[in-house]
């Protein structure tokens, strides 16, 4: 449980971060909405890997790992096809209106993607030492 709470408050920082830059730039840099998603995803999930290698799923004592990092990066891509499907889908079928709703719902859609396939894929070993 505790993982998953360091994962969550790590993940909140990151869709945060995740946000304010698709948000800033498809409003004030008029870049197409699911563009602007993916470059907020990435920036986002590249400093995610970092706290979650470092304190979400090694509790303080998580050292980087290129292996780890490796295997992130494949979770993030498809975290991503995951959140640009969603926002993709619901940007035709909203018309184009309630961005920030549209970023949300792919968010959201998509922690739950990133959790199961960061616990279970990436940080497995670190989550089995802790004993969680």
């Amino acid at each position: 449980m505790v993982e998953m709470v360091r994962f969550f408050v790590v993940t909140v920082l990151g869709v945060f971060l995740d946000l304010a830059i698709a948000y800033g730039l498809h409003e004030l840099g008029s870049v197409p909405l699911t563009l602007a998603a993916v470059i907020g995803f990435v920036c986002a999930a590249s400093a995610n890997y970092v706290a979650h290698q470092v304190w979400s799923f090694s509790g303080g004592a998580g050292s980087l790992s290129a292996n780890r990092a490796v295997k992130y990066g494949a979770v993030a891509a498809l975290t991503l096809v995951v959140r640009v499907g969603v926002v993709a889908l619901l940007d035709a079928w909203l018309a184009g209106a309630f961005a920030l709703l549209i970023l949300i719902c792919g968010a959201g859609v998509s922690f739950f993607v990133n959790f199961a396939l960061s616990k279970f894929f990436v940080f497995a070993h670190a989550s089995t030492r802790e004993g969680a």
